[in-house]
């Protein structure tokens, strides 16, 4: 990811002329900053001080997706001292606090405080002045991930902080299975790296067979990840189950597959129609 490295002044004249991707406040905003600015945060975005009292930035991603605030070599719940993060924009706006915050249980449990607005527009007030010189807050923009999709599933941020994955122990086909996860604005799973793919099948194991959406179904042979409609090519990432997927022409097994019985931690092709669980996931 790309990192921004901003450096916010007190005065807000030099926020908005010495630095060219900060801007004034909105006029949205009821709130009169003696500092700040505004920012579009299309990735991720680190800023740092000097930040005195009552110093305000506000903070705005795309409509369908919600921002995260974590504090960089430090603790999100030492920052809230100093400052507050209401979830949207204007005075009246709810101010996030980390026990409101949705806890995953699959979630990583080694990662930072963050706090996740309901909302797209954020403000960051602060109420005193840091007493870390050093102090360095990111944004980002993620996913809202709920705790489950419909009856018997599961969610988490399970890979990063700013995506969701979900788990749905419903056996169903790879068709169904594609449409469920395009009903709550989801897509079948991908497997980019060995890392990813291990940390899911940590998250809820390899005892049951999950679909992700790698099919040949289009072209025999040519294997698509069909949920970015992106071509399996040689030298991306693979991990078949030895002697698979099926070199016989015009076979059936058209779909992937991991876990079961079969096939374990590997990736094995199998009919569409074959019944198995599915991981849906949704990235920024």
């Amino acid at each position: 990811m790309i990192k921004l490295l901003i450096l916010y002044a007190c005065a807000l004249a030099c926020v908005s002329s010495c630095y060219g991707n900060a801007v004034p406040l909105k006029e949205e905003n009821t709130l009169l900053p003696l500092c700040g600015g505004y920012m579009f945060v299309d990735d991720e975005v680190v800023i740092d001080g000097p930040f005195n009292e009552n110093c305000i930035l506000q903070f705005e991603t795309q409509e369908d997706r919600i921002l995260a605030f974590s504090v960089l070599d430090g603790d999100m719940k030492d920052a809230l001292q100093f400052l507050n993060i209401h979830d949207g924009f204007g005075i009246d706006s709810p101010i996030l606090k980390v026990e409101n915050q949705i806890v995953h249980k699959v979630s990583r449990k080694d990662r930072p405080t963050i706090l996740y607005t309901k909302n797209s527009e954020a403000i960051v007030r602060f109420t005193k002045t840091p007493t870390d010189s050093n102090f360095q807050l990111m944004i980002q923009k993620a996913v809202d991930c709920p705790l489950g999709i419909g009856d018997n599933t599961q969610c988490g941020s399970v890979v990063d902080d700013v995506s969701c994955h979900c788990a749905v122990f419903n056996t169903k086909s790879f068709t169904d299975m594609t449409m469920y996860c395009l009903d709550y604005k989801m897509k079948l799973v991908i497997f980019e790296n060995r890392t990813e793919e291990e940390i899911i099948q940590k998250t809820w194991g390899t005892q049951y067979a999950y679909w992700t959406s790698l099919t040949d179904a289009r072209r025999d042979g040519t294997w698509v990840w069909e949920s970015t409609m992106s071509v399996l090519s040689a030298g991306n990432y693979t991990n078949w189950f030895p002697g698979r997927p099926s070199r016989v022409a015009n076979n059936v097994d058209d779909c992937m597959l991991y876990g079961g019985a079969t096939y374990l931690n590997f990736w094995g092709d199998i009919d569409c129609a074959t019944l198995a669980r599915g991981i849906c996931e949704v990235k920024p």
